[in-house]
């Protein structure tokens, strides 16, 4: 009789839950490293913050806002801040009621600036040592980004739409009235001399009248763009005698204007700064369009109404659309020339 086999059935082996539990477990690892860096990095913020206005108190500038805390967590640093003040030892700064700052935490060195409810410009004093007091600012948007923190030069950007400029002594206008979109960007150069390119359009824009954009607007709205590249950059700080003293200059400027149905562009390969702040340097004028461009340039007070006599064989009455009126200008000892003829004086920056 054979022996009865008993099958013994082996235990199953338990799977392991480690493939469950390591991706969580790592996760969490993760999201706690990274929530010790971002707490971190937000105290920074903070810190730096209160030691540059420090910094800035001691060197003569009115530093002020009201208490904040970096918000944002998990992925954004963002700062809510109140009743900005920064006045620099010269009188001009600004304040700015309520000002949002924000930037990735995964790129710090960029960081997005929105002015909520407008701001004032406090534009220091005039030649004449009177103070010019303050211009109100608003908009629909007002957004200034700054990237390259650590770089000695940072790149800019602006913007402003359905801008408005109000002054706060009419006796000491503004260039500008208002604007339907403003723009801006500086830009360093790649050559890693201290020299920056910028660009600057104005786009159904009004300006004061008794101001040099005024005067080439003739009243009615304009469309503008500037743009060149400014040496000694890191020494324009609104101090525009301190920028000329350094050796302050824009090269390789472009411009244009588009006022009814005139249209203007100029070039320039370096315009500069006198003692007394006038325009020294060459420009290119053409003004293309219908009309007399003699009533233009006289309006515009690049030429004088005591040279018009003269003036007037160098530039001639009339024009026609395809038929632009050229002219050479240069700015030199407080006036403008053409040719060797002295027909206004030369614009002067303030």
């Amino acid at each position: 009789m054979a022996e009865n086999q008993v099958d013994v059935a082996k235990p199953k082996k338990k799977h392991s839950r480690l493939g469950l539990f390591l991706p969580i477990g790592l996760f969490l690892i993760g999201a706690l490293l990274w929530s010790g860096y971002w707490f971190y990095t937000a105290h920074q913020i903070e810190t730096r913050l209160a030691e540059q206005a420090k910094t800035l108190t001691s060197k003569g500038y009115q530093v002020a806002h009201a208490p904040f805390r970096v918000q944002g967590y998990p992925f954004r640093m963002f700062l809510q801040l109140k009743d900005v003040r920064l006045i620099a030892p010269n009188g001009k700064g600004l304040a700015v009621p309520a000002l949002e700052a924000e930037a990735s935490a995964f790129a710090l060195d960029k960081w997005m600036f929105v002015a909520t409810k407008g701001l004032t410009l406090y534009r220091g004093k005039g030649s004449d040592q009177s103070d010019l007091g303050q211009v109100a600012v608003t908009g629909d948007a007002l957004r200034v980004s700054v990237s390259g923190w650590t770089q000695p030069l940072q790149t800019i950007g602006l913007e402003g739409l359905n801008a408005t400029f109000t002054p706060s002594k009419p006796e000491h206008p503004f260039v500008l009235q208002s604007a339907q979109r403003l723009e801006g960007r500086v830009t360093p150069t790649k050559d890693g001399v201290d020299t920056v390119d910028f660009i600057w359009r104005a786009s159904g824009a009004q300006a004061h009248p008794q101001s040099l954009l005024g005067r080439l607007g003739q009243g009615q709205n304009f469309d503008m763009a500037f743009q060149g590249r400014m040496a000694q950059a890191s020494k324009f700080r609104g101090d525009l005698n301190g920028w000329r003293e350094a050796g302050g200059a824009v090269r390789q400027v472009q411009a244009s204007l588009h006022v009814g149905e005139l249209e203007v562009f100029g070039r320039s390969e370096a315009l500069l700064l006198d003692p007394n702040l006038a325009l020294s340097g060459p420009l290119g004028l053409e003004v293309k369009g219908t009309g007399d461009p003699f009533a233009f340039l006289l309006g515009a007070g690049l030429i004088s109404a005591e040279y018009e006599p003269l003036a007037r064989a160098f530039v001639g009455t009339k024009m026609t659309a395809d038929k632009p009126v050229k002219l050479d200008f240069v700015f030199r000892d407080g006036g403008a020339y053409v040719g060797p003829l002295r027909v206004a004086s030369a614009p002067v920056i303030r």
